[in-house]
């Protein structure tokens, strides 16, 4: 259930690196079912586009959540040349706000313990 949720879940932050790696296994998984799928019938690929949407449109989503966005940003997409431009640089190339934020604990914070003092002695 955590895997599915990893990549249909629209709560939280992604990192820019996740976020790239995720689209392109998607992306790569979509387009080797596609070529599969469209030996036998050209219309029974009309199943795998459902799927893969969702999958891109919680990446999407959870990677505007990490720069303090709401998913609404995706609806520039709408807008001519634009629209797209403006939002392949907020996923791709836009840092994350630091620090926690309404959608969550900052991705990059995860495993590190902030109250662990690391003492150097010296020599």
């Amino acid at each position: 259930m955590r895997t599915i949720l990893t990549w249909l879940g629209f709560r939280g932050r992604l990192r820019r690196a996740r976020f790239f790696w995720m689209a392109l296994v998607s992306a790569i998984a979509f387009a080797t079912l596609y070529l599969a799928i469209d030996r036998f019938s050209h219309s029974a690929t009309l199943v795998l586009y459902p799927p893969a949407f969702a999958v891109w449109l919680s990446l999407a989503v959870r990677r505007l959540h990490d720069q303090s966005r709401r998913g609404w940003w995706l609806l520039w997409l709408v807008v001519p040349l634009a629209g797209p431009l403006l939002v392949a640089v907020l996923l791709l190339l836009v840092r994350g706000t630091p620090g926690d934020n309404p959608f969550g604990e900052d991705p990059r914070s995860e495993g590190q313990d902030y109250l662990s003092v690391s003492i150097h002695e010296a020599a």
